[in-house]
């Protein structure tokens, strides 16, 4: 009767379940969140929805269905792959790490298959030089100086390691690291939509831009310039929240491991960390196996709890996101428990209040265009004026001239549109390659006017800083339509340009975050400004920011 009437008590709490997960993760998402959450218990999902953008520039919302990359939480995968290996007899667990891999140093030759996916492998974690294609240059780079700990007995969490995992599945298998995860582990799972960065057959319209300090990526751009041993094992899988509610099925149902094999994956070997998975206490003291990832311009989070057979993914794509907080309050919904963390201040933006925001604002300061999506609403900002009124010029350690870097970057292009590559030479830092310069007017700049015709001229949208950078904007006219270029500027002249940028079309750009009804800030500096939306008309005519009013277009 008790167990009847905890079962009872626990579906009594899940019912309306979805509307607290909704009301969390949009309170989440107004401030400053953009990603994609699931809740499931068992094949039920609870609740799955992206909030934000996918891609700001391109108008395109997340949805559950989006595809991030999930960094590190590719160790799992890569540990499930090793330990389907060990299944299929093809390696042992504990064999030298020397049975498989080429070229281990004498040093090195105790550790094993296990203490590398259990990182007790004694490689302190700053050895980190293994790179490119060739597996016996990486093992040579990767475990240069040996363990500095006898090999099993410190626990280290050690990027390389996998990295190393990965040419052992590719040695024990006989074929890449991409196409075994692919065969055994996404097909058997179900995962139609998961593939690698750099894959050319996801579908580009449901791919995930990133935002980050460093600059702006797509979840299909390598971050590290291509998948060597650089990234390879331990991070780069590109899948969606669905996707790896599909693997959690895979792995409960036992189409991926037998319950040896599984046992093994889950089982502690030093501290907290099993094979691949941390394994630690839920929120309720139930076990929970989990991983978390960040790479540039994606975080991700990502949890199963075995003894309610349920599964909370948290993605995001910005940087700057906190997903394991969201993971754990959603956690702590699904369990019927208080909440571990105070949901972020300011009232939630639902569908019905952003239709009364987004659209277009124009005035003599710039121009101001707010888009609306997922418990979002985003802001692309032009013109110098608005962008220093909101705090968007920042604040640099080096002195800089808003204005004159905007000039620069329109006659850069202006030069290239006629064939001149002095002002681009003039400009730029001297650490670029003196060749640059050449190979944009050959090669680059041609490849640019081939996708939009003749050049007719360019218009600098407005320069705003970040990280110690300045970006500018400039809209170009061509005989095909408008595009847009960025170019970074430094204290030692231009260090990038970017024709047709994937993101950043707007000089500045940000969530916007609700104070109240009709109030925001955008945080773009220090000091954000307040933005006021006028609500005598629905939806809102006019927004203030200080001193100056912009009109709906």
């Amino acid at each position: 009767m008790l167990a009847l009437a905890l079962a009872l008590s626990l579906a009594a709490s899940l019912q309306g379940a979805p509307d607290r997960f909704e009301e969390l993760l949009l309170k989440h998402a107004g401030a400053g969140w953009s990603g994609a959450a699931l809740v499931a218990r068992g094949e039920t999902v609870l609740h799955a929805a992206g909030y934000g953008f996918a891609d700001f520039d391109a108008d395109r919302p997340n949805d559950a269905d989006t595809l991030f990359e999930i960094a590190s939480v590719t160790k799992p995968f890569t540990a499930v792959a090793v330990l389907r290996l060990a299944q299929e007899k093809r390696l042992a667990l504990d064999d030298s790490i020397a049975v498989l891999l080429p070229g281990v140093p004498t040093h090195s030759r105790e550790i094993t298959v296990r203490q590398l996916l259990a990182h007790t492998s004694g490689i302190p974690r700053h050895y980190d030089d293994g790179r490119g294609d060739d597996l016996a240059r990486a093992v040579v780079d990767y475990l240069v100086g040996g363990p500095e700990t006898r090999p099993g007995t410190k626990w280290e969490y050690w990027n390389g390691g996998y990295a190393l995992l990965a040419g052992v599945i590719e040695r024990a298998s006989g074929e890449s690291y991409t196409q075994v995860l692919e065969a055994q582990l996404f097909a058997p799972a179900g995962m139609g939509s998961t593939g690698f960065t750099g894959d050319t057959d996801l579908d580009p319209a449901r791919v995930a831009v990133g935002r980050s300090a460093k600059g702006a990526r797509t979840a299909l751009e390598h971050p590290y310039g291509s998948y060597g041993y650089q990234y390879r094992g331990m991070g780069g899988i590109v899948t969606s929240v669905r996707d790896l509610h599909a693997f959690d099925r895979a792995l409960a149902s036992g189409k991926l491991l037998d319950a040896e094999h599984l046992e093994a994956l889950f089982t502690r070997v030093a501290g907290e960390y099993a094979l691949g998975w941390f394994v630690r206490r839920a929120l309720d003291g139930s076990v929970r196996q989990s991983h978390g990832g960040s790479v540039r311009g994606f975080v991700a989070d990502f949890r199963r709890l075995p003894e309610h057979d349920a599964c909370i993914v948290v993605l995001a794509n910005d940087d700057e996101a906190r997903p394991w907080e969201i993971g754990d309050d959603l956690e702590c919904l699904l369990l019927g428990r208080a909440l571990v963390h105070a949901p972020p201040a300011g009232n939630v933006v639902t569908a019905d209040d952003a239709r009364l925001y987004a659209g277009t604002y124009v005035g003599a300061a710039g121009r101001l265009l707010v888009r609306a999506a997922g418990g979002v609403l985003m802001a692309g900002v032009e013109g110098q004026a608005l962008i220093e009124a909101l705090g968007g010029a920042g604040e640099l350690d080096w002195k800089a001239d808003l204005d004159e870097l905007s000039r620069r970057a329109a006659a850069i292009l202006e030069g290239l549109g006629k064939g001149d590559t002095a002002p681009l030479r003039e400009h730029m830092a001297q650490r670029i390659p003196a060749s640059w310069p050449d190979t944009m007017r050959r090669s680059i700049w041609p490849a640019h006017l081939a996708r939009h015709g003749d050049f007719r001229g360019a218009r600098p949208l407005g320069a705003s800083a970040r990280a110690g950078v300045v970006d500018v904007v400039v809209a170009l006219e061509h005989e095909g339509g408008p595009t847009r270029a960025r170019l970074t500027f430094g204290p030692a002249g231009l260090e990038r340009l970017e024709l047709d940028p994937h993101a950043g079309t707007f000089p500045a750009s940000g969530p916007l975050q609700p104070l109240r009804k009709g109030v925001f800030r955008l945080p773009l500096g220090p000091d954000p400004a307040k933005l006021e939306f006028d609500l005598d008309a629905r939806p809102a005519q006019s927004v203030r920011i200080g001193t100056l009013k912009l009109a709906r277009n």
